[in-house]
This record gives structure tokens, sequence and C-alpha cells, in this order.
């Protein structure tokens, strides 16, 4: 609190003693507002970022305990949407993947595999990155490893691009296919709230 509300070059309060509700609150509405640009994912216009030659690779994993993965898909489809909009041409949908692409990882957590959960791992991604940006490689799947833990240990493998899925096969093996009805289960609408939910 001291070092991002108060500014100031110190540790964190050493106890919330005589500390008050509304300065709780305060300190909250503090936060929000002076981390807004950085702790939000509500504008989906990322006009700016893309004209200056940027590049995101997005990926969520589907087991995710704290964050639903939807909340990505979400965010993906408002982005394509809002600068993209009602387009459903081949050409606007290429140059979106052109420095916009999103993946969901099957099996995988919050920001790292267990043994529950082993994985895939995406554990490429500054190579992906740098190979995309420096050189103009776009990537056409993201190369994740399976961890220690499972059956599949040290595989690698390459994961589907939103939004195609993964199809599995009887042998293990999976192809990336687009899919109408599992598109949609993924797609749905907020309406209970005035703003939007990502």
């Amino acid at each position: 609190m001291l070092k991002f509300i108060e500014l100031l070059d110190l540790d964190n309060l050493s106890s919330l003693e005589n500390t008050t509700y509304d300065t709780l609150v305060d300190w909250i509405n503090t936060g929000f507002f002076r981390y807004y640009d950085s702790l939000q994912t509500t504008i989906p216009d990322l006009t700016t970022f893309k004209n200056a030659g940027g590049k995101l690779l997005h990926y969520h994993g589907e087991s995710d305990p704290s964050i639903p993965p939807a909340s990505s898909v979400r965010y993906r489809e408002a982005v394509r949407n809002a600068m993209y909009p009602n387009s459903t041409s081949d050409e606007d949908l290429q140059e979106f993947d052109d420095w916009y692409q999103f993946y969901l990882i099957p099996g995988y957590a919050h920001c790292g595999t267990n043994s529950l959960q082993p994985g895939p791992s995406p554990e490429k991604n500054m190579e992906i990155m740098i190979d995309w940006v420096e050189n103009g490689n776009t990537p056409t799947g993201l190369n994740t490893t399976v961890t220690t833990g499972s059956t599949y240990s040290g595989e690698e493998q390459l994961l589907c691009k939103w939004p195609s899925r993964p199809l599995w096969s009887s042998d293990d093996s999976f192809d990336c296919v687009y899919d109408e009805d599992s598109y949609s289960s993924w797609i749905y609408d907020l309406n209970a709230f005035k703003v939007e939910v990502y």
C-alpha cells in the first residue's frame, strides 16, 4: 500500500490496526484509478497498439481456477468486433490474425502447471515473439510442452489458434478444426451488467 498507493519507497504496512473501512475503500479507489490502464482489459479498441506495430500473443489455460478462460475469449471477440465490426471477410480476419493471436490451452492452469494439471505449457513464447516482431514470421500455432506427471511428459504440441479447437483422434493425436457449436458455446451475452465484462 505504501509503495503503490502513497508512492513512498517503503515496505507495506506491518498491520492494519486503526485502519477504517473508509480508508480501505479510499485505497482501493486510488489503486483502481492510478493503475486502471495496466490492470484492466476493458478497452477493446487496440488500434493505436496495432498501428505502432504491436503484436499480441494471448493465451489462457482452460483449467485456470482463478480467471475464467471465457473472459479471454470474450475480450478477444470484443477486440475483433471493435476493430473489424460486422466483418466476416477472410481478408479482415487474416489481418487481425497477423497481429493478434489467441490460444486456449487444454489442461493448463493459472500461470503454470502442477501434478493435477500437467500441461501442456507454453515455453517458447519469447522466441516466438522475437521471430514474429523482428523477422515477420507470423506464428501458425503455439508451441507447448507437456510437463512431468503425465503419460505424455516432455511431448511437444502445437496448439490450435482460436477459433480452431483440437479434435482428438483415437491414436491420441489431434487436428485443429473450426466447429460452430464449439465456438458458440464460448460466446454469450452478459446483459445483466450495464458495463462490458471480460
